[in-house]
């Protein structure tokens, strides 16, 4: 019974790393004004960046204009690989 219980732990143990992982790739995007919003970013175009936002079952895409954005930082501080430019802000 003690090896029952053992694997139920590991498992449980494994299913929370495996759930703390699939949200370490969120950004948290910086609003011009102050909004902040925290979101899994799925594509970047020339003017546009556009990000995923769930509730439940339901997905929504939102694409915000590049020239109303701040800054873009990963979860662990860092500059994401979708800031905008100096140059994409100044359009």
């Amino acid at each position: 019974m003690k090896t029952g219980i053992g694997l139920v732990i590991l498992f449980l143990a494994w299913v929370m790393a495996f759930t703390g992982l699939r949200l370490a790739y969120a950004e948290t995007i910086y609003i011009k004004g102050g909004d902040v919003i925290q979101a899994k970013i799925t594509e970047k175009t020339d003017t546009v960046i556009w990000y995923e936002l769930t509730s439940g079952d339901m997905v929504e895409y939102v694409g915000i204009n590049i020239v109303n954005i701040e800054k873009i930082l990963n979860d662990d501080g860092s500059a994401s690989k979708y800031s905008p430019t100096k140059t994409e802000v100044a359009k």
